[in-house]
């Protein structure tokens, strides 16, 4: 058995590649390295080889070998129950079934869970970013191998990608007729917000916020289903470190527990009272202390991802500041850094009226996927194709008393 988890887990595990993908290191995390973590904890918890028999219960002299088997398989089906030692047993049915936990079986098929709704994020991207019309992942790969060419070649590439963003660009800008809005509800609502600049930032930032909405999630999820008090789980952890008890001194996964069952014997019912021990707990307790620092840790990485994002998608002042980092740093044909009025209504024509936020959000991409002097290269051609179009020339020919801002 334990060849086999070996065997399927480094199969899983190489199939995760890098590459080229068209979000960030954040959303890679989460996606990628969270959902493996959590695909091996479910191989893992679902390995006999490594925990053993889950439960073992002390059944009575008179009980064979078979009853015994029973027993722990039943046990193990029908929730345990917890009560104190120091407490006496209720004698109420209904009292003990109060006190029943009932995570225990299903810890394999909550981390599987878990592994999927890491991933959940990044299928809603993939989804609605199709509609968009811009191969965002071509364009990146483009763009990572042009920053190992030569210069010459880096340089043709870069003019390729402005040239292809450029006509994208004049295909956004296009006027759709209103019969084509009309088809579906989702076309509608993905044109309306294609053609007016935003879509692709829009949904990146509501996908940043599914991912820090996943992991708070997670942990008020867990809470829900292990009714522990999980959410205190790191807080005592590190209290018991600095207090030095034992891990057992937690009391949120218990080792003893128990369990009744009725056998019945002719015409009469006879109930049985065993006491059981869980030594699968002993391996929850510390999976899920380190899954509650890892959901923890995600949570505060993605929300400050979540307000990076929108402080540069939702703030116009940021997307100027953004371009005219790369512009000042190059300085390419017709721009002056000098900071003329008529300067600067051209840059901020091609911010907000030729870029927009979608144009934004492509640099933004190019410069975390590769690097900032590829980004910087490819403003320096759309700059050139943006000022090379006639109206934009025209602008530029006007006597300053004929400029109207």
């Amino acid at each position: 058995m334990g060849h086999l988890v070996e065997d399927i887990s480094g199969k899983a595990l190489g199939k995760i590649k890098i590459g080229t993908t068209d979000d960030t290191g954040v959303h890679r995390l989460n996606r990628l390295y969270c959902m493996a973590f959590f695909i091996v904890l479910t191989l893992f918890a679902s390995a006999k080889q490594f925990v053993g028999e889950p439960i073992s219960c002390w059944c009575p002299a008179q009980f064979k070998k078979f009853h015994v088997a029973y027993a722990n398989a039943y046990c193990w089906i029908k929730n345990t129950y917890l009560v104190p030692f120091e407490q006496v047993l209720p004698e109420e049915h209904k009292e003990r079934e109060e006190m029943e936990i009932m995570y225990y079986q299903w810890v394999p098929v909550i981390f599987a869970f878990q592994a999927f709704l890491f991933f959940l994020p990044r299928m809603f991207w993939k989804h609605w970013n199709g509609y968009s019309g811009f191969d965002l992942k071509k364009v990146l790969k483009i763009a990572e191998d042009a920053t190992y060419e030569s210069p010459d070649e880096r340089k043709e590439k870069v003019g390729y990608l402005a040239i292809f963003v450029d006509r994208w660009i004049d295909v956004r800008d296009s006027i759709v007729s209103k019969s084509k809005t009309k088809t579906k509800i989702k076309a509608a609502c993905a044109n309306g917000g294609f053609h007016h600049g935003n879509f692709m930032s829009v949904f990146y930032i509501f996908t940043d916020f599914l991912y820090f909405a996943n992991s708070l999630g997670q942990i008020f999820l867990l809470e829900a289903i292990l009714g522990n008090n999980f959410l205190r789980v790191g807080p005592d952890f590190i209290k018991l470190m600095f207090e030095s008890k034992k891990w057992e001194d937690m009391s949120r996964f218990p080792l003893v527990t128990y369990c009744d069952f009725d056998i019945r014997q002719l015409s009469n019912l006879q109930r049985w009272t065993v006491q059981c021990s869980l030594p699968v707990n002993l391996f929850n307790e510390k999976l899920f202390v380190v899954i509650w620092f890892l959901l923890f840790g995600m949570t505060l990485l993605n929300g400050l991802h979540f307000i990076w994002s929108a402080i540069i998608f939702c703030l116009p002042w940021r997307q100027h500041e953004y371009v005219k980092k790369y512009l000042s740093l190059t300085g390419p044909m017709f721009y002056n850094s000098s900071g003329t009025a008529r300067q600067k209504d051209l840059v901020d024509k091609f911010v907000e009226r030729y870029l927009k936020r979608d144009g934004v959000f492509v640099i933004w991409m190019v410069s975390a996927n590769t690097s900032q002097v590829l980004a910087s290269e490819l403003v320096d051609a759309l700059w050139l194709n943006y000022c090379k179009k006639p109206a934009i020339q025209s602008y530029m020919n006007l006597n300053e008393d004929e400029i109207q801002c």
